[in-house]
């Protein structure tokens, strides 16, 4: 029993720092007089859309939908408006078109991280905003002899904040993602069976649309 409880306890101190932050609101509370400053947002989202057309073959390879999730930190520049660091993540794969569904090419990572900032308007109970930002897309495939590529990317959205409290808001968003891919680009190269470079694009772009829901609290 002794060994069990004490194996068990590496596992328990990786918490210990997150659940001490998490508590630092409780424990130390700021005066009532003070504005919040940082906002912090984890949230759950959905991709739609993204696909590559190969050049060389003139296949179209697809991204499937599917779940996503991020954080988005926040820092105000104005009572309404706010600079934002955005990170979001989505894990996909590549398939060919087909009528009843495409045969799958490529197991995928799409990464987002942006820099930018949204604006508020202030007035009601419920308060609408609209976002943006650049930065980079990363595409990591997964799988054996497979490349990683990163390519500048922007993103433009809006939704709405709903107040829960003083310090915490329900953020819905829908965001829109264009990553621009540079001309005469290979994409990604995959070693299976001693095949080459699987996607290769010229002056294209990928684009995906993120709907999301988070929580947004302010420490």
């Amino acid at each position: 029993m002794e060994s069990g409880r004490i194996s068990g306890m590496p596992s328990i101190r990786r918490f210990l720092p997150v659940l001490a932050l998490l508590l630092l609101p409780v424990l130390f509370p700021a005066s009532a007089a003070a504005e919040p400053v940082w906002e912090i947002t984890p949230f759950l989202g959905y991709h739609i859309g993204g696909g590559f057309e190969d050049n060389t073959t003139g296949v179209d390879l697809d991204a499937d939908e599917g779940a996503a999730f991020g954080l988005i930190v926040g820092y105000p520049q104005t009572p309404d408006s706010r600079y934002e660091l955005f990170y979001g993540f989505q894990r996909t794969r590549l398939v060919t078109e087909g009528t009843f569904g495409g045969e799958p090419v490529l197991d995928l990572d799409v990464h987002y991280l942006h820099i930018g900032g949204s604006y508020r308007y202030p007035e009601g109970k419920v308060h609408p905003f609209v976002s943006g930002g650049l930065g980079a897309t990363h595409f990591a495939p997964r799988g054996d002899g497979s490349g990683s590529k990163t390519y500048f990317s922007l993103s433009l959205g809006g939704g709405v904040m709903i107040p829960v409290s003083a310090r915490v808001a329900l953020r819905l968003e829908g965001r829109g993602f264009l990553t621009i891919l540079p001309e005469s680009t290979t994409v990604f190269c995959v070693s299976s069976g001693g095949a080459e470079c699987i996607v290769k694009v010229q002056g294209d772009t990928f684009g995906q649309v993120m709907l999301l829901g988070g929580i947004a609290f302010s420490p």
